[in-house]
């Protein structure tokens, strides 16, 4: 015979096992599209390395400026010729845009 306490186990039981299953899903597919739940963060490259970057775009130029407007960093190089050249380079990727 079923008692009350056999009874509030299996749904207890239930219920946690769903709970479980859903939370984990959820938080793989925040994870997978970068959402909000995500808890992995995903670190920016510095001002030195972005001027390193660009010397390496403008080989002999010389930075005379760096800025950084949300995510991308605006560096400014003199060229040897005088030419001003900007390059802009993704700060959280390092790559030249």
């Amino acid at each position: 015979m079923l008692t009350k306490r056999h009874i509030f186990t299996a749904i207890a039981a239930s219920i946690l096992s769903l709970g479980v299953l859903s939370g984990g899903v959820s938080t793989a597919e925040a994870q997978s599209w970068g959402g909000r739940m995500s808890f992995t963060s995903q670190q920016s490259i510095s001002p030195a390395e972005a001027k390193a970057i660009a010397r390496r775009q403008v080989p002999g130029g010389e930075v005379v400026d760096i800025k950084r407007r949300g995510d991308t960093y605006s560096v400014r190089v003199i060229k040897k010729g005088g030419k001003v050249v900007d390059v802009l380079i993704d700060a959280n990727t390092g790559r030249v845009k």
